[in-house]
């Protein structure tokens, strides 16, 4: 998936010392971060069996990703959030939504991380909360400005086991602006897994649509 050129000049952390006071600032913890992609992996490899369908290991990936995402920010009290038919979870004082993402590569300087599958609608709804404050133009025509004041990061993880956590805009269902990157491990710890030939795993995004009777 080719990348959009980005606007803005993303910040970086790279050092451990940096990493983890950037988590910390967040309510986050390295080891947390490690314990969940170590979970989206293991499901990962799970899937990539050939009984299960071509997606399958994507889908295992995202959706016991999300659910070790929500289980380990839930214990530090933070709450399930929904937002636009997304899946992730809200810290309970502090403006910031996370969420789990596939993504192909990950803690690259070269290269800018991109989601597996196309982003949804909501995702881009919900991903554009901070973005007056940003970048006005990456904000859609359509965008009300009514109840999106939040940043939302994701909790990135790679094939190769790399993971950071980043606060990310998205435009036209692809990331399109990077604000901050935390390269949390560049996977040097990590089996790489084998690629399963999809590159659509993970699309559940779901855009909940109201119809009149």
């Amino acid at each position: 998936m080719e990348n959009p050129m980005p606007r803005m000049v993303a910040k970086i952390y790279i050092d451990d010392i940096d990493v983890d006071r950037r988590l910390a600032e967040l309510g986050m913890d390295r080891q947390d971060i490690l314990d969940i992609r170590d979970v989206a992996a293991s499901m990962h490899a799970t899937g990539s069996s050939p009984l299960f369908p071509a997606n399958g290991a994507g889908q295992l990936a995202y959706q016991y990703g999300t659910r070790e995402l929500r289980a380990t920010f839930l214990k530090r009290g933070w709450v399930i959030d929904q937002s636009y038919g997304t899946n992730g979870v809200r810290h309970p004082d502090r403006k910031v939504i996370v969420l789990y993402q596939n993504v192909d590569v990950a803690c690259s300087l070269s290269d800018l991380p991109q989601a597996r599958s196309r982003k949804g609608a909501g995702s881009e709804r919900l991903s554009q909360g901070s973005a007056f404050d940003l970048i006005e133009e990456v904000v859609p025509a359509t965008h009300s400005g009514e109840g999106l004041d939040v940043e939302v990061w994701y909790v990135m993880v790679a094939q190769d086991g790399a993971v950071e956590v980043t606060h990310a805009l998205i435009k036209g269902g692809e990331f399109s602006e990077f604000i901050e990157r935390i390269f949390v491990h560049d996977g040097s710890d990590f089996d790489a897994l084998e690629e399963d030939g999809s590159s659509d795993d993970d699309a559940i995004d779901f855009d909940i649509k109201i119809s009149r009777k």
